[in-house]
């Protein structure tokens, strides 16, 4: 009888475990064996194993693209994941406040950026951003003279500022419904208890409540990292990895994305190399394979906190 259970369940798990071998297993064990050749445009069936060569060229020396992009993409990362949670917490402090006054609207108009898509968001603020007829150049204009103005899409800083910018508008949202729905669930009683003891607002907050929404933080922080990583198509679309500053790196927001499809398709001198495009991409798997098992021990480590 448990033999003819094991086989139906089996039988009705067949069609699932059928699909995620073949939409996910399938093009990762692909990419892996690609990766071990030299396969391009040029050499679509007659290529062959080349061992650790690709990966070689994209760990050569600390000057290589791939560690250059890497290392800006970290960059990229830290500073928006930073801002998301400053920028979320406040947000959501203040939403919390039972003396706020139309809060329906408030959520409805902090729910706006994050439903919008990501491509319609790009574009409009690369007009904000624009240098001559952007509506932020012109208030500064306003404010400080017929001179004043931020070249934003056209200097390293400057567009790495506006990526950052557009990507906060996008994501800020998520960790302020995220850290309002932890707020919510912190005990009043906590709190009065400490108001007893002489704890002032600031010693509440970081005795009492942040401690109370590290386990919701956490996982919301690493997951946003990881989405953060693989960001594409905001950053192209404002300047597509630009602006160059140097002929012999790539530009200032080429992060991994860009910089991946950039070599598949943009300075291959048309014949893109999938076997080296393959190794970067075996390696940015492998980052965010680490990123995401990160995220797992800190989920089952504040579970256990909580326990």
């Amino acid at each position: 009888m448990l033999t003819v259970k094991r086989r139906t369940i089996a039988m009705y798990l067949l069609p699932l475990f059928t699909a995620v071998a073949i939409i996910n297993l399938y093009p990762i064990l692909y990419m892996v064996t690609i990766s071990f050749t030299n396969k391009s445009l040029f050499h679509l069936d007659d290529y062959h194993f080349v061992g650790l060569q690709n990966y070689q060229q994209a760990l050569g020396s600390l000057q290589s693209d791939f560690l250059y992009v890497v290392l800006l993409t970290f960059l990229y990362v830290f500073v928006c994941v930073a801002l998301f949670l400053i920028f979320g917490m406040l947000t959501a402090l203040a939403l919390n406040n039972p003396r706020i006054k139309g809060l329906p609207f408030w959520r409805m108009a902090l729910i706006l950026p994050w439903a919008v898509p990501s491509p319609i968001t790009a574009l409009v603020w690369k007009f904000m951003f624009h240098y001559d007829f952007g509506p932020i150049n012109k208030l500064l204009r306003v404010a400080f003279g017929p001179e004043a103005g931020v070249p934003w899409l056209t200097t390293s800083w400057g567009t790495f500022a506006a990526v950052v910018i557009i990507n906060l508008w996008l994501s800020y949202p998520f960790f302020t419904v995220v850290i309002l729905g932890a707020l919510q669930s912190v005990p009043q009683e906590l709190h009065e208890a400490a108001s007893v003891d002489g704890a002032n607002a600031w010693k509440r907050f970081r005795y009492v409540t942040l401690p109370l929404l590290r386990p919701a933080i956490t996982p919301a922080t690493i997951l946003s990292a990881i989405t953060t990583f693989q960001m594409f198509n905001t950053v192209w679309l404002v300047n597509r990895g630009g602006p160059i500053t140097s002929a012999l790196k790539p530009g200032f927001t080429s992060y991994v994305m860009i910089y991946m499809y950039n070599k598949l398709f943009g300075d291959t001198g048309g014949n893109p190399k999938y076997g080296a495009m393959g190794a970067v991409a075996v390696l940015i798997f492998v980052i965010l394979l680490l990123m995401t098992i990160i995220s797992l021990r800190a989920t089952n480590l504040t579970k256990e906190a909580q326990a």
